[in-house]
């Protein structure tokens, strides 16, 4: 028989945590720094999404309510609403004995229309997303009032020598409800009311 020459060849030597079940020595510090950071991260994103929100609500010229306040009233007026004809409508002052209006213009004045001194109901309501100023008016007067829009492409509202509004008339309005819209916002419907019934 022959003999070989074999050689004994040691395994290699491998890690005797190579097929350990669960984490390695030492991974849990780098799990926890690991969690540490991402929740340091979503600290500052919350935060600054708060900050944020409130930036954008304090900035806001207007802020939206759930629920707007709205007024109402019912009676006689703080003084005599005259609904006129225009005639003309300038932006500058008035300097020909025109009417001024509130917010700014002045305003020729046509003759007739009408005189106002008990309204059934004035109420401030926001329609469309815009502050109104609506108007009922007694049986007598929404006959006026109709005869007076059917003639007329716009009307002026002057209380105390002065044009509140001077809106134009897109149809006769014949339900005795007189809206006033515009581009006016809650403090100038506000104060429109309180100067026509002083509350």
């Amino acid at each position: 028989m022959e003999q070989t020459n074999s050689v004994l060849v040691p395994a290699p030597e491998t890690d005797p945590g190579a097929n350990r079940i669960g984490p390695r020595p030492g991974s849990g510090k780098r799990t926890i720094v690991a969690l540490a950071g991402v929740s340091v991260a979503m600290l500052v994103v919350a935060m600054a999404t708060i900050l944020l929100a409130g930036l954008s609500f304090w900035r806001s010229a207007e802020p939206a309510s759930a629920e707007p306040v709205a007024k109402s009233y019912s009676g006689n007026l703080a003084a005599d609403l005259r609904i006129a004809p225009v005639v003309k409508a300038s932006e500058s002052g008035c300097t020909d004995g025109g009417t001024p209006g509130r917010f700014a213009g002045c305003f020729t004045l046509g003759d007739g229309g009408m005189v106002v001194t008990v309204v059934e109901s004035a109420t401030t309501a926001v329609q469309d997303g815009k502050w109104v100023l609506r108007l009922r008016f007694s049986s007598a007067d929404t006959v006026a009032l109709r005869a007076l829009t059917t003639q007329n492409e716009r009307i002026a509202l002057v209380l105390d020598g002065t044009v509140l509004t001077a809106p134009a008339v897109k149809e006769p309005i014949t339900g005795g409800e007189l809206p006033i819209a515009g581009d006016f916002t809650k403090k100038d419907v506000d104060a429109m009311f309180a100067e026509l019934t002083k509350r």
